[in-house]
């Protein structure tokens, strides 16, 4: 008969890591539809028969930064992810 398994306890710092994880996903989701509707914004001011370079011009800026913070957060993520494979 096999002796029954222990269970691991959960550290403060690990429940922390996963909070911390669980905020830079809800960050990089949001991120990901703002880049969408930013995306979606330019492409429409382009198609229209009336483009106007100002305009164009701004929804690229805000299409740059959308796509640069999404970048950013994964980029966050990724570190967190180094160091918790790195913590086991």
């Amino acid at each position: 008969m096999t002796p029954p398994k222990r269970h691991r306890r959960i550290s403060n710092l690990e429940l922390d890591l996963d909070a911390q994880m669980s905020s830079l996903e809800l960050e990089w989701r949001q991120a990901y539809e703002a880049s969408i509707a930013a995306r979606a914004a330019y492409q429409a001011l382009a198609a229209g028969p009336k483009a106007n370079a100002d305009r164009l011009d701004a929804a690229r800026e805000r299409l740059d930064r959308a796509e640069a913070l999404k970048a950013r957060i994964m980029a966050k993520i990724e570190r967190l992810e180094d160091h918790m494979l790195g913590a086991d």
